[in-house]
Parts: structure tokens; sequence; C-alpha cells
């Protein structure tokens, strides 16, 4: 496979965020049989009682045919005591950029995590989406976890449906470094024309 210039770039850019010391960050490689996913998340509390956040992720979709697509979102969120509270989220990508507000929901356990986001495109044209992660890493024994996430988002318009992916992961966890297989799905526009890319994924979280 021959790789662009943009693939080097941002191969070299997920190797030196691995590196770096960090504190609530994650870094994903994903190989599928149609293309290559990456995703890089950093999520940083501001004050004592962690009811101010900010949580930044960047990611990247690259087909083997070089055909890129880039995402990068930034989310001021306040969050309130019974895990409820409002968002302003700011993001560009290979489509265009823009910014959003909603209205979201955290909740987060020793062996699961839920976030949710119920959110209205900032535009003359009103765009309405929603996009949630669960987590489920339950103890197997000594130092393995099971992993298993599921990533869901969905974007609408007046005249219908946008887009919808729904991202899978199943493997094991080992001390924060995490494997297993992945599965992710998109749909298209009014009729939910529907694609997929299976493989495997690896993943460490700092």
């Amino acid at each position: 496979m021959k790789m662009n210039y943009i693939t080097c770039t941002l191969l070299a850019f997920l190797l030196s965020v691995m590196a770096m010391p960090a504190h609530g960050q994650s870094l994903e490689l994903m190989a599928g049989h149609k293309r290559i996913f990456a995703d890089a998340q950093w999520l940083n509390f501001m004050d004592a009682g962690n009811r101010y956040s900010i949580f930044s992720r960047t990611r990247a979709t690259v087909d083997y045919d070089n055909n890129t697509d880039l995402f990068t979102g930034a989310y001021l969120n306040y969050t309130s005591r019974i895990g409820i509270g409002a968002s302003i989220v700011g993001k560009i990508a290979s489509g265009g950029a823009g910014a959003d507000a909603g209205i979201h929901i955290f909740k987060a356990k020793p062996t699961w995590m839920l976030f949710g986001l119920a959110s209205v495109g900032l535009k003359s044209e009103l765009e309405y989406s929603w996009f949630s992660i669960f987590r489920y890493t339950p103890p197997l024994g000594g130092q393995w976890k099971l992993y298993s996430s599921l990533e869901l988002f969905s974007l609408f318009r007046k005249g219908g449906h946008l887009a919808s992916v729904q991202r899978i992961r199943l493997g094991l966890d080992h001390r924060g470094f995490q494997f297993g297989a992945a599965v992710n799905l998109a749909e298209t526009g009014r009729e939910w024309a529907g694609a997929s890319n299976i493989g495997g994924f690896l993943r460490r979280a700092f």
C-alpha cells in the first residue's frame, strides 16, 4: 500500500502522542478490510469538583486508495452532580467547520462509563445530532479485563437523515492496553445506504 504525505503525517502524529506523558488520554488504531481508522482522545477536568471539563478528539480514516477523512472536535462541558449538563462543541472536519450546543449525560463507575450528547448545530439550517459512547470493562482476573465499547452517532436535518455511525469493539484489556475485534458501520442519506469496515484494533489508555 502506498501512503501519501497526509497518511505519513498522521501516523507520525499518533506515534508522538503515544510517547507523550499524559492524563486522561487514549489512542486507538484499527486496521480494517477497507480502511485504517485512528482515534486520539484527551480529557481534562478544570476544577476540583470535576464539574467543568474539556474533551478533545481527533480521528482520521484512510482507505487503501489514500482517500483521507479527518475530524477534530473540542467539547467544553459543565456536568452537574447528577451527571447531566451542557456542552458547547467546536469542530473541524474534511467537509468544513462548525459549532454545536447541547445537553449531555455522563456516568462513570469502575467497570463502566456512559456519555451521551444531544446537540443542535449553530447554523442557519437546522441540524441535530446524537452522540454516545458506552464502555464496559469488568475484571477477568489478575491484571486482565474484558474490554467492550459501543459508539453511536446520528445526524439529521429538516429533510431527514444525513449520516450515522456505529463503532463496536470487543476484546481484552491488560494494564491499559486494549486489543481485539473491531467493526465500524456507517449509513448515509435518506435511504440509510450502508457500509462496513471489519478488522482488529489496538488501543492504549493513559
